[in-house]
């Protein structure tokens, strides 16, 4: 018989060993703080947009003048030579000359001035104001009262010649193709020019530093370059300080020539003339460079630094030359002095007088400006 069934035997079944999970291991690194912050990439920030926040830099741009006397000298000579050979004729030729030569020997930032007037139109100023000048003689010579007449006239249309004036040199003065402009008002010139100086002596001259603070303003703030304003920043203030600081010297000039003059009357004489001159220089030179100090021109400003001992030497020098030499040192004189005035002058500027635009000007005529010369007005800067 069978024997009993014995079941295959089957092998147990191993389950999968998993491996033990082990975490990762972060190294220590034993560099310094310092290397770790090196491997870290910075955080790009969004870039700065510097071209309108940017302010530039001024830079002092000196005047500059190249003319000599011995040049200036020979055109001095020939427009004498010339005037007269003509009886005056031309003369409008050699004014125009001489301020060419002048303005264009001129420099600031190397490029130079001009002057552009026409010698005849000057010629034709100048022939009206001959005209004029010769019928109020025979007037005033046979008809003393029309003649007084005609000199309240001329005195009426005074603040007309000077805005003439003003605006004629402007008009032909021009720099790097730009013109110069004056748009004043014979309104404003009337009270500046007539009706303010009027009321001077009834102050007993306390009202002096005012008129002439309000004829420089309104030369400056209505003259322009192109169609950029001059503006001027002073106030009648500072023209009464520089005033009164002159009164110092003044009162001690005073006292010495007083007392000398009892005993010494020639070193009396003496110490009056050193003092008339010092003062004379003192004024010059503290009102030119308040002007300047005190103009601007749109994000530009002007820097005189003139002074007082140097230009009074300067002075003296030039009318001992033109005294011992009978005048013929005049142009030296006054190339001296241009180029001294120059020198002290500079411009403190930020931008390229390129950028400025020119502007449409109306034709002016040289009548009043040849009026000014011809009475021998002082008129402009």
């Amino acid at each position: 018989p069978a024997g009993p069934v014995t079941p295959p035997v089957t092998p147990p079944v191993t389950p999968p060993v998993t491996p033990p999970v082990t975490p990762p291991v972060t190294p220590t690194s034993t560099a310094p703080e310092e290397e770790e912050e090196e491997n870290v990439a910075p955080v790009s920030e969004p870039e700065k947009d510097t071209t309108i926040k940017k302010t530039p830099e001024k830079v002092l741009l000196p005047f500059e003048f190249h003319g000599t006397g011995s040049e200036y000298f020979k055109i001095w000579v020939v427009n004498i030579i010339l005037s007269i050979l003509t009886l005056g004729i031309y003369s409008a030729w050699a004014k125009v000359r001489r301020k060419q030569y002048l303005y264009g020997n001129t420099r600031l930032q190397n490029a130079s001035f001009e002057y552009l007037a026409d010698p005849v139109k000057i010629l034709k100023g100048r022939a009206i104001v001959f005209i004029f000048f010769i019928f109020y003689s025979v007037i005033s010579e046979f008809l003393p009262l029309i003649g007084g007449v005609l000199s309240l006239l001329f005195l009426l249309i005074l603040p007309w010649l000077v805005v003439q004036s003003l605006a004629f040199n402007a008009r032909n003065s021009s720099y790097r193709n730009i013109c110069f402009g004056f748009n004043g008002s014979v309104k404003e010139a009337f009270k500046v020019y007539l009706l303010w100086p009027i009321l001077v002596p009834f102050t007993l001259g306390i009202l002096f530093p005012y008129v002439y603070f309000r004829q420089k303003k309104f030369m400056l703030e209505n003259s322009s370059y192109g169609k950029t304003r001059f503006t001027f920043t002073a106030v009648p203030k500072d023209y009464y300080t520089l005033l009164f600081k002159g009164l110092i010297p003044i009162v001690l000039g005073l006292i010495l020539v007083v007392g000398t003059g009892f005993v010494l009357p020639i070193v009396s004489g003496l110490i009056g003339l050193v003092f008339y001159l010092y003062l004379f220089a003192y004024f010059s030179v503290k009102s030119t460079n308040l002007l300047y100090n005190s103009t601007r021109l749109a994000a530009n400003r002007f820097k005189a630094d003139l002074n007082p001992m140097t230009y009074l030497i300067l002075v003296a020098t030039n009318t001992l030359g033109m005294v011992f030499t009978l005048g013929i040192f005049y142009p030296w004189a006054q190339v001296r002095m241009i180029s001294y005035k120059l020198d002290h002058l500079k411009l403190s500027s930020s931008c390229d007088f390129n950028d400025f635009i020119a502007q449409e000007q109306k034709q002016v005529s040289a009548f009043g400006d040849e009026a000014g010369d011809f009475f021998d007005l002082d008129i402009g800067l």
